[in-house]
């Protein structure tokens, strides 16, 4: 008898953990299709969820109709060319949350312009609920690998003793500053930027539903 109870207290025990990181898991998700003051019609489809190591997975497809021009704007050679419209397909591989607002990143696998396949994107939404007066929002941006080759140093010494220290910058006014690791990197991921720094396009006609799951 003792055993069958503890078989069952162990078994509710493990139901209720399951069910807990379950609610506790962050998600955005959401398909939408709109349009901006270019009259041409836009859709972005996206699912993220936060793991349980606190990584992310998820998929998003975005596509645009409008014409798109590639300009060589950091002088690397490529030759500019003017696409109609385009698709990507990224895999996620991060997510920011904040109250009803969700940031996420990843890596284009799929795309229509070969160029962007491999760069990195950033994902941005806002989770508005039913308020017909205030819609859904969203943002986006494709952002090119940082590809660094070399390593700062002081070049008066051979040896620069501070080369690949690691420290937590915090605001020495605020006791719970949970501070930032530096130097930060400059890899494109959900948190590198902080998410009320992302300012969402502005849509002039909307349908869909985006959800944020703090």
């Amino acid at each position: 008898m003792k055993t069958k109870t503890f078989a069952s207290i162990l078994a509710l025990f493990l139901l209720t953990l399951a069910t807990s990181t379950v609610t506790n898991a962050q998600s955005a998700s959401g398909a939408y299709q709109f349009a901006l003051d270019d009259g041409y019609t836009k859709y972005v489809e996206f699912d993220a969820r936060t793991l349980g190591d606190g990584s992310a997975s998820g998929q998003m497809t975005l596509s645009d109709e409008a014409k798109f021009t590639i300009q060589d704007v950091d002088g690397t050679g490529i030759q500019e060319e003017t696409y109609p419209g385009f698709y990507l397909k990224a895999d996620f591989d991060g997510l920011v949350v904040d109250k009803n607002q969700a940031v996420m990143s990843g890596t284009v696998r799929d795309s229509s312009i070969r160029e962007f396949i491999g760069q990195r994107v950033l994902l941005t939404v806002e989770d508005n609920g039913d308020n017909t007066r205030e819609p859904d929002k969203l943002t986006w941006g494709i952002y090119n690998q940082v590809v660094r080759n070399w390593t700062p140093s002081d070049a008066e010494l051979k040896e620069d003793p501070g080369v690949g220290l690691r420290w937590i910058a915090t605001d020495a006014e605020q006791k719970d500053d949970r501070g930032i690791e530096m130097p930060r990197s400059e890899a494109i991921e959900a948190n590198s930027f902080p998410v009320a720094s992302y300012a969402f396009v502005d849509v002039v006609s909307g349908a869909g539903d985006i959800r944020v799951q703090a």
